[in-house]
């Protein structure tokens, strides 16, 4: 009566990365939402301090994690995708469980720099998919692993914040570890190593990392990506030391802030996690420059009533729609990196992608803790609504200029 559907191994592996990334940022972002309270549980009190705490949390990780993710990538190239996503989940589970034994904060950044150095399943997952997805289901497929980004995005916020306030927060980093631990098992039962040429394989083997990183580097397509990218996460992260001070500001004093926080940026991951699929789709049609331009435009004007929310439900709803936008950046910049790249460089040129995006988020926490310190939290959402009004307008430039090389080159094929 019921016949089985045979998967081809492209479809089972998006199948298989779709979950993994569900699960692995569910759990990370129920660690990171925590993040802010944590810190005051282990003794700052003073809440701007705790916010320079929290951005200086945010940025280690995100600078240590912008220096090893090109070479896990070039590693990636040279034995296969496959371990590399089995290594990320591992390393994931495992600082997740010691950020629960942490006692104070210089501790809490020491195990944030390990995460940076071993951790990256979102680089390795997509990898993994592009390679050995055809170049027509290309936008379909990332754009749907983008969905698992952001669903995973979403609920973890939520799930952290009850849980913090349930169990308090080290049992939920402990909860978080043991989610992952699940992760790490789909990614080893039901992934298999993309198909490659044995010639494209040999060549990725025998080549010099740094030799392919500077072709990579010679490619101005790709080139000017890797600044918008950087360009990008700068500004949509400086806001991430203000956000959780900010709705602590706003809500009554005696409402829980964990939860709250979880939801406002539950929501924002949870529509950007319907419209990326749908911004995929788009993508197809008109082009993936003009998605990545009408994402910029949307996210640019509505920082502006978040910045002016009177409540954490006018912010939330505010930031909801702004997820609408956010949905298009990946799929766009993704697609547009595996087109601009040699295939044999295919993990090279994501973890450099990665690590542009890993320097904005090292470098946008620092510079809205900075802002934060000699002015007040809403002025840091005018300030990101002026930086991504220069980031659009950026976009539209760069992105015409890269055109023409868009259209007669053929390396992902």
């Amino acid at each position: 009566m019921f016949r089985r559907i045979a998967l081809e191994p492209w479809q089972k592996n998006l199948a298989a990365s779709v979950l993994i990334q569900v699960l692995s940022l569910l759990a990370f972002q129920a660690g990171a939402v925590l993040v802010p309270y944590f810190i005051q549980d282990l003794g700052v009190t003073d809440l701007k301090a705790a916010a320079a705490w929290t951005g200086a949390w945010q940025s280690v990780g995100a600078a240590v994690f912008a220096i090893f993710t090109p070479i896990w990538g070039a590693i990636s190239d040279r034995y296969g995708r496959r371990p590399n996503l089995l290594r990320a989940a591992a390393a994931t589970a495992i600082m997740l469980a010691i950020n629960g034994l942490v006692r104070a904060p210089w501790q809490l950044l020491v195990v944030r720099a390990l995460q940076g150095m071993f951790t990256g399943t979102p680089a390795a997952a997509t990898a993994l998919v592009a390679v050995g997805t055809p170049k027509k289901h290309l936008a379909f497929a990332l754009g749907l692993l983008q969905t698992s980004f952001f669903i995973g995005m979403s609920i973890g916020p939520m799930v952290g914040g009850y849980l913090g306030d349930a169990f308090g927060f080290r049992t939920t980093y402990y909860i978080a570890a043991a989610i992952v631990a699940v992760s790490f098992i789909v990614a080893l039962k039901f992934t298999v190593e993309p198909e490659e040429s044995a010639a494209t394989r040999e060549r990725a083997q025998k080549e010099n990392a740094l030799v392919a990183f500077r072709d990579l580097l010679r490619i101005p397509a790709l080139m000017g990506l890797i600044v918008l990218t950087v360009i990008i996460n700068l500004t949509g992260s400086i806001l991430s030391p203000a956000m959780p001070i900010f709705i602590q500001e706003i809500i009554p004093p005696d409402r829980s802030p964990a939860s709250i926080a979880g939801n406002v940026f539950g929501a924002s991951a949870l529509t950007a996690a319907i419209s990326a699929v749908i911004a995929g789709k788009i993508s197809d049609r008109i082009g993936h420059r003009k998605t990545l331009l009408l994402s910029t435009v949307g996210i640019t004007l509505l920082y502006v009533p978040q910045g002016l929310a009177p409540t954490a439900t006018a912010l939330g709803v505010f930031a909801a729609l702004q997820g609408l936008f956010r949905g298009g950046l990946g799929p766009s910049m993704n697609a547009l990196v595996v087109e601009s790249s040699p295939r044999d460089k295919t993990g090279s040129a994501l973890g450099l992608s990665s690590s542009a995006a890993s320097v904005g988020f090292a470098l946008g926490p620092m510079l809205g803790a900075a802002i934060l310190a000699g002015t007040s939290t809403r002025a840091v959402f005018f300030v990101a609504a002026v930086l991504f009004a220069v980031v659009t307008l950026g976009v539209g430039i760069l992105t015409r200029r890269m055109e023409p090389q868009f259209d007669t080159a053929s390396p992902g094929e």
